[in-house]
């Protein structure tokens, strides 16, 4: 058996998907650790009793990407810009150091990185080892015409990044912000949402874990109605703090035939929401996957694993994107008729209503969900994990759809 080393950005929508794999490699019978530059123990360790490694606490503090004062800098895109070189570029030097040190203590066999962890492509190259880029977004299948602020910046910092890779003698390729491996790429998706996908990238399916992924808290079930449809919402871990986007929701589904529930972080400790209606509910922090597995519309900012999640439970979306990535999202969503974009900072209430109505009541969004959520009843988990594999055995060198 193989010794595997996943290295993660540390936040909930880097580390959730690849907790499903990490299951899975376990069960086959593989050694598996992390390695985060921030802190993640309590979840790996509750999930899977996996050996982590890394800096106890980000080099930041770890509440400075969220909260009120987050969500108004990421609308400002010259900030949005600086941020994300800051993920992408200037912390790389310290960080190979870190990761190297980690495979030394570990010594995998193989090395499994999230692509925007450029650090983890360059150790793992330096220590000889093959490393498997694994998604937790769509950009390893973003189509060549697609454009948006994001690949925008991606553009502007490519003289950079290229120069980063070039000093540790690497030139790879890159979509979107990922980094392609030249040994295996995963996209959890299929051909039903992904169409036309590049060759060099495998399409597993969902990553979903089959047993707990660590970060589920608890969830008083028995206040849900099952005889009223469910809508949940959910802007993420990160840029959640939108009352704004929230207060109109609950007030266009106050005369809804229709019980919602809000998942909302420590906007839920504020004054700036409406008072609640007797089938809505508000958490810090919503079991996600059980969620999903009961509700008919989801209403969120379109960050890749929302997405991926709605689908495998085959529920149609209502998608606002706030930045990033997520506009890319919408574009695959919508293409594949299983949702559709709407702007909540400036639609109405009438607007809301009629966008939740529609898509829940549409004999045509029904057919199309149906359509990706059967592709989506693929074990992802467990082919990401056959794969990553095979490769730490030597049977596989390339990557293949």
């Amino acid at each position: 058996m193989s010794r595997v080393l996943f290295c993660v950005v540390p936040e909930r929508g880097h580390v959730n998907p690849c907790m499903g794999p990490a299951l899975a490699l376990k069960a086959m019978g593989h050694a598996v650790a992390f390695h985060a530059p921030g802190d993640i123990r309590h979840q790996v360790r509750r999930a899977g009793e996996f050996e982590c490694f890394g800096p106890v606490e980000s080099p930041r503090p770890a509440d400075w990407r969220r909260g009120a004062e987050f969500a108004k800098q990421v609308r400002d895109p010259s900030w949005l810009r600086e941020w994300v070189r800051s993920l992408l570029i200037d912390g790389v030097p310290a960080e190979i150091d870190r990761i190297r040190e980690s495979i030394g203590r570990w010594r995998p066999d193989i090395v499994v990185i999230d692509p925007l962890l450029y650090a983890a492509a360059i150790a793992a190259d330096a220590e000889g080892l093959p490393w498997v880029a694994m998604s937790n977004s769509l950009n390893p299948v973003l189509p060549p015409s697609l454009n948006s602020d994001l690949l925008a910046t991606v553009r502007w910092l490519a003289p950079s990044r290229d120069a980063l890779f070039a000093a540790h003698g690497m030139s790879p390729t890159f979509r979107g912000c990922d980094v392609i491996s030249p040994w295996l790429t995963i996209a959890f998706t299929t051909e039903a949402l992904a169409a036309d996908a590049p060759p060099d990238v495998a399409l597993v399916g969902p990553s979903l874990p089959a047993t707990l992924r660590g970060d589920e808290p608890d969830f008083s079930w028995e206040r849900l109605d099952p005889a009223l449809p469910l809508v949940y919402m959910s802007l993420g871990s990160q840029i959640y703090y939108q009352p704004q986007m929230f207060s109109k929701v609950i007030e266009a589904t106050r005369d809804l035939p229709v019980q919602l529930v809000l998942s909302m972080a420590d906007l839920l400790d504020t004054n700036e929401l409406p008072t609640l209606g007797p089938h809505m509910h508000a958490v810090r922090y919503a079991p996600q996957l059980a969620m999903l597995d009961r509700a008919s519309l989801f209403i969120t900012h379109g960050g890749a694993n929302s997405v991926m999640e709605a689908l495998s439970f085959g529920v149609p979306m209502i998608i606002s994107p706030l930045c990033n990535d997520q506009f890319h999202q919408v574009h695959f969503v919508e293409r594949a008729g299983v949702g559709r974009r709407l702007d909540l900072e400036h639609a109405s209430r009438d607007d809301i209503a009629d966008a939740i109505t529609g898509l829940m009541t549409s004999e045509q969004v029904k057919a199309n969900v149906a359509r990706v959520a059967k592709s989506y009843r693929r074990p992802g988990s467990t082919e990401a994990a056959q794969l990553i594999s095979e490769l730490a055995a030597g049977n596989r060198r390339a990557t293949a759809s």
